[in-house]
């Protein structure tokens, strides 16, 4: 029987991304009941959110070296099942510790899906059409924050906290045999190129990534930008949108809808721009600069009426959400032998900032003035402007080669 082509590979590990996505901001909308079961405080909540990210981020250079030398199908099919392990795990926690180790199994789980999509874009698609196809699949996954709202809110209604990610659970060892069965790891006749490698020589190849000198400038963006978007949609905007401008649950989520579909909104338009473009420097310097301009007027306006304040951290997510623009940029300076590393190396740069971004923007908080009202916002959106600000500085100096012309 012929083996599949790379398109319903493609739809599996998207689809499995657009879990990978829900399991990032669930934790924000059945944190009330979750905290209330198992009696947890306000810092324990912020440690099992901290939990997924770091996970995720840590697993980085292990999930490089097992799709650069075992292939995407099987590294992603094999950790996937061990989040829905996870969702079984949180499902039956009853202490703190228990939540914290499903948490981690969650986002160990969750570590090479949207990896394993690079790679096999990459293998199998033109270099030209990297950063279009991967900003195009990041924008189908990320309806997996719209699937952690009302979707989710209703499911718990139904079942739970605990029924409902049993059922995600199921979905999960779905996705992971729907990837097992239909993902192929590279063209036919040619075998993925780390796979005669030996242990010591994928350690290597990792090291080569870390010496490569162009995608130097790009570490520090990927570790703010990322960051910033986790930090507005995934952490502040919903106590901002509450404090400062009184609003209940219902119109909040309304508010962090719109701020979504702009994060969607910005994710397709950069990729129709680097596919007509064919770069990524520009666009990500104009977009990085719209981000900083909308922290700076709402660190200077913190009291803005609902609209505009909504339009304006629409503004900031759509505007840092560069981060295909950024991973494709990276990729046109790695040598197909070490695709897998090189992209997982990057990606672990942007989940441990938006690991460390949330921890700092709670203290930022924390230690701001409670007076006039709103200062402590006012705090928060500056200190995310100067984020940005001290990761554009060595950005400015990043090569941006053609895609359809460059030498790897």
């Amino acid at each position: 029987m012929p083996r599949p082509g790379p398109g319903p590979g493609l739809v599996a590990l998207t689809l499995a991304n657009t879990l990978s996505q829900f399991f990032r901001i669930a934790m924000g909308l059945v944190a009330p009941e979750l905290a209330r079961d198992l009696d947890l405080a306000p810092a324990a909540l912020g440690t099992l959110s901290a939990a997924w990210f770091l996970a995720f981020a840590l697993a980085q250079p292990l999930v490089g070296m097992a799709l650069d030398r075992l292939g995407p199908r099987r590294s992603v099919a094999g950790l996937f099942l061990l989040a829905g392990l996870g969702c079984v795990l949180l499902a039956g926690a009853e202490s703190e510790g228990e939540a914290v180790l499903a948490q981690i199994a969650i986002g160990l789980g969750c570590a090479p899906v949207y990896m394993g999509t690079l790679v096999v874009v990459a293998r199998f698609w033109p270099t030209e059409r990297f950063a279009a196809l991967s900003a195009t699949l990041l924008a189908i996954a990320a309806t997996g924050s719209i699937l952690g709202a009302t979707p989710l809110a209703l499911l718990v209604e139904a079942l739970g906290w605990r029924g409902s990610f049993l059922v995600f659970a199921a979905l999960v060892t779905a996705g992971s045999a729907a990837v097992f069965l239909l993902v192929r790891d590279s063209p036919e006749g040619r075998p993925p190129p780390a796979r005669s490698e030996g242990p010591l020589e994928v350690l290597r190849g990792m090291v080569e990534v870390v010496r490569l000198r162009p995608l130097r400038p790009l570490f520090p963006m990927l570790f703010a930008t990322y960051a910033v978007v986790m930090a507005v949609r995934g952490l502040w905007a919903g106590p901002y949108l509450a404090e400062m401008q009184g609003l209940a649950p219902v119109p909040r989520g309304h508010a962090l809808l719109v701020i979504s579909l702009a994060m969607i909104g910005g994710l397709l338009g950069f990729a129709a721009l680097e596919r007509r473009l064919d770069r990524r420097k520009g666009p990500t310097l104009v977009a990085t600069a719209v981000a900083m301009a909308g922290l700076l007027f709402l660190a200077l306006r913190p009291g803005l009426a609902t609209v505009p304040a909504t339009l304006l951290l629409s503004a900031v997510v759509a505007g840092s959400v560069t981060y295909s623009l950024l991973m494709a940029q990276g990729r046109l300076f790695l040598p197909d032998r070490l695709v897998g590393r090189g992209l997982a190396l990057l990606n672990m740069a942007s989940f441990l900032g938006a690991a460390l971004l949330q921890t700092l923007t709670g203290l930022v908080v924390a230690a701001a003035p409670a007076e006039p009202p709103g200062a402590r916002w006012a705090w928060l959106f500056a200190f995310l402007a100067l984020w940005l600000g001290l990761a554009l500085l060595p950005y400015l100096r990043s090569v941006d080669p053609r895609a359809a012309t460059s030498s790897r």
